[in-house]
C-alpha cells in the first residue's frame, strides 16, 4: 500500500483572521446576509475600481448567472449562445428560464468561447451569449463585445475562473457587458464556502437582480 500523502484538489488558505470573522458574524446575530454582506459587496465593487459598478453577492455563481439573465428579461422562445468548455451551471441557468442553449466550441489557444463560432451561430431568436473564462485565461472580449452590440445581444460573463484576469489591460468585471458572475467555491481564487458576486453598471438591472 503506497504511504504517499494526501494532495488535496483545493486547500484553502485560513488563518485566524478568517476565524475571528467567522466567530464576529456568529456572534452578531447575523447568519444571513446583513452588514458584513454589504461590506463585501462594497469591498468587491471597490477593488474593481469603477465606482459605477454595483456589487451583488449570491449563494452561488450559478445563481447569480440565473438572475442575471433572468434580469435581463431571458425567457423561453430565447436562444443563448455559450461554449462547450465549462460547468453545468453555465447551460443549465438557460433551461431554468426556458430558453434554449446554442452550444459552440472553443479557440484551442486559450480554451474559451471561439468568436468565429458565436458569430456562426447567431440566428433571429439569440438574445445572449455567456462566454466563459477559463482557467485565468480571459475570453477574446475585444472581438466579442462589438459583434453582440452588433446583433443586439445581452452579455452575462461566466467569471468563475477570472479573479483577476485581465482583458485588453481591464479587470473582468469592467468591462463593457452587461453583467459579470464570479464564484467563490472552495477551489476558486478567493472562496467563502460557497458563494459568488454578480457585478452590473446599470442600476435599474442591479435592483431587478436583487
Amino acid at each position: 500500500m503506497s504511504s504517499a500523502p494526501f494532495l488535496p484538489f483545493a486547500l484553502p488558505d485560513i488563518g485566524d483572521d478568517e476565524v475571528a470573522e467567522v466567530v464576529d458574524t456568529l456572534r452578531s446575530g447575523w447568519v444571513t446576509t446583513g452588514p458584513k454582506t454589504r461590506r463585501f459587496e462594497e469591498d468587491f465593487a471597490a477593488w474593481l475600481g469603477d465606482p459605477s459598478l454595483h456589487a451583488l453577492a449570491v449563494n452561488s455563481a450559478t445563481a447569480g448567472l440565473h438572475l442575471a439573465l433572468e434580469a435581463l428579461g431571458i425567457g423561453p422562445g430565447d436562444e443563448v449562445i455559450t461554449t462547450t468548455h465549462t460547468f453545468t451551471a453555465t447551460a443549465e441557468v438557460v433551461r431554468y428560464l426556458g430558453a434554449d442553449v446554442v452550444l459552440v466550441d472553443i479557440d484551442p489557444a486559450t480554451l474559451c468561447i471561439d468568436v468565429d463560432a458565436v458569430e456562426r451561430a447567431i440566428t433571429p431568436r439569440t438574445k445572449a451569449v455567456i462566454p466563459v473564462h477559463y482557467a485565468g485565461l480571459a475570453a477574446d472580449m475585444q472581438r466579442l463585445i462589438p459583434l453582440a452590440r452588433k446583433h443586439g445581444l445581452k452579455i452575462v460573463e461566466d467569471a468563475a475562473h477570472a479573479l483577476p484576469t485581465t482583458c485588453g489591460g481591464r479587470l473582468i468585471g469592467t468591462l463593457d457587458s452587461d453583467a459579470t458572475v464570479f464564484s467563490f467555491y472552495a477551489n476558486k481564487t478567493i472562496t467563502t464556502g460557497e458563494g459568488g458576486m454578480v457585478v452590473v453598471r446599470d442600476e435599474a438591472l442591479a435592483g431587478a437582480s436583487r
